[in-house]
């Protein structure tokens, strides 16, 4: 103790502090990390399925169509987390009646955007498979799998945004039982009508319709538990003022997000050029990284709800005190990512496509990319944290200038130079690296202990 330099008092203290901000961030990353994995579970379903009773052509044509949906996400994630942030409003507020209006004025807003996404991805399908380049082999199944795909839009934002409202009431059972329930539905309606009905892709998104709406109805039947013990008692209805402080409050985040879904689309118009055995591989590699994230996104709420607290209760001392241990975990974790893609990656991509080719094309682009998550994982962590400290449009405008307009030209460049697989992923590391720095370089010089340096 005394080789340290400091009292045993106060190590004690710190160590007691640390605890303390750990158990709290595992408080808000576990719920999410929960979430966030039955999602993908969902997801990864679908690729089990199509492995087990297709080929390598589905699931192609399942990676132009996610392609699409992560544009419709960029309602999706923002929805979701400004839902999150007025209720915790309401709670410091102590106002049942103003919760309980929020939570009928979002759950409905969230039906209300999720149809008019999947009228609006029913029509527009034949013209994004064309846009996109899609080759002719598969055209016809990717447009038919949008056009049933995109009903699932409805209960799946539904299904986000009443899970985060259920979790906010303090029921984080009733949302992850229910996931698992429709996970398992959708198990076993996929087996019916892809291995038993033959219907292909399209017994895919039918299934996943039945099995979200399932889910959904659940979680519907918990909420409505949880609000008959609220003693207020609003109409059910939209309060519209609650939406424009919802769109005030994520505006950046959604313009973010759909920019960023774009992109994916734009990218998706090279990766098709190079044929289907590549957009296969590439289709892979999103899914596998996706997997890989999870921990780090999960990782985000905390970020972003303990940086205001703390910065609000002790200035930068105590802000750096509790980014610092997610930063470092986030770097950690990053790390041991190297190497384990290169072990698990081979078998996983064989099992999914049984295809030699689409396997190289996969770990080609994870041995790539793999090595610069640890930049993905800092700048996600700083940018959440950012957002929780008020600075949305200072993280939007680094976000947009180095996550997607660097982004861009590099893709574009890499495309003309390089050609091939690795010229489109290489685009990634590329923005990861430059948005960290311009991130990183802010941060610590605006929230230095010293504040000598502010920006």
């Amino acid at each position: 103790m005394e080789g340290s330099g400091l009292p045993g008092s106060t190590l004690t203290e710190r160590r007691l502090e640390m605890r303390d901000i750990m158990r709290r961030v595992g408080k808000m990353a576990v719920p999410a990390f929960m979430s966030s994995l039955l999602v993908y579970l969902m997801n990864l379903l679908n690729y089990v399925i199509l492995a087990a009773f297709t080929d390598y052509t589905s699931i192609a044509s399942y990676g132009i169509v996610s392609s699409y949906t992560n544009l419709s996400a960029g309602f999706f994630v923002p929805l979701s987390l400004g839902t999150g942030y007025l209720l915790e409003r309401t709670r410091k507020e102590n106002d049942p009646y103003k919760t309980q209006n929020v939570i009928n004025s979002v759950s409905l807003f969230s039906l209300l955007i999720g149809i008019g996404i999947a009228i609006f991805g029913f029509f527009i399908a034949p013209a994004y498979v064309w846009q996109v380049v899609t080759p002719e082999e598969i055209k016809d199944a990717t447009t038919m799998f949008l056009r049933f795909f995109s009903f699932t839009y409805v209960p799946i934002l539904y299904f986000s945004i009443t899970t985060t409202v259920l979790i906010h009431l303090g029921e984080r059972t009733a949302p992850i039982m229910a996931e698992v329930s429709a996970l398992a539905l959708h198990a076993s309606f996929s087996y019916i009508f892809v291995g038993l009905f033959d219907w292909d892709i399209r017994g895919i998104a039918i299934s996943a319709i039945i099995a979200q709406i399932i889910g959904s109805l659940i979680n519907t039947h918990q909420l409505v538990q949880q609000m008959r013990k609220f003693m207020a008692r609003p109409p059910v209805r939209i309060d519209w003022s609650v939406i424009r402080e919802l769109a005030k409050e994520e505006r950046t985040v959604v313009f973010t997000a759909v920019l960023g879904g774009v992109f994916v689309i734009f990218l998706q118009f090279f990766i098709d050029e190079l044929g289907v055995r590549t957009i296969a591989g590439f289709a892979l590699f999103f899914l596998f990284q996706d997997l890989l994230f999870i921990p780090i996104h999960a990782l985000r709420t905390p970020a972003r709800t303990l940086s205001a607290e703390y910065y609000e209760q002790g200035g930068n001392n105590s802000l750096l005190q509790v980014i610092n241990p997610m930063i470092i975990l986030s770097i950690l974790y990053s790390i041991l990512l190297i190497p384990v893609t290169r072990l698990i990656g081979p078998p996983i991509f064989m099992l999914f496509s049984h295809d030699p080719e689409v396997t190289t094309v996969a770990m080609r682009l994870v041995n790539l990319v793999a090595g610069y998550y640890i930049f993905y994982a800092v700048s996600t962590l700083l940018t959440s944290s950012l957002e929780g400290l008020g600075k949305k449009t200072l993280t939007m405008g680094i976000n947009i200038g180095f996550n997607y307009f660097s982004r861009f030209l590099v893709l574009i460049f890499a495309a003309m130079l390089i050609q091939g697989d690795e010229s489109i992923a290489i685009c990634y590391p590329v923005s990861w690296a430059l948005c960290t720095a311009a991130l990183g370089v802010y941060y610590f010089a605006t929230y230095s202990k010293s504040r000598k340096y502010s920006i």
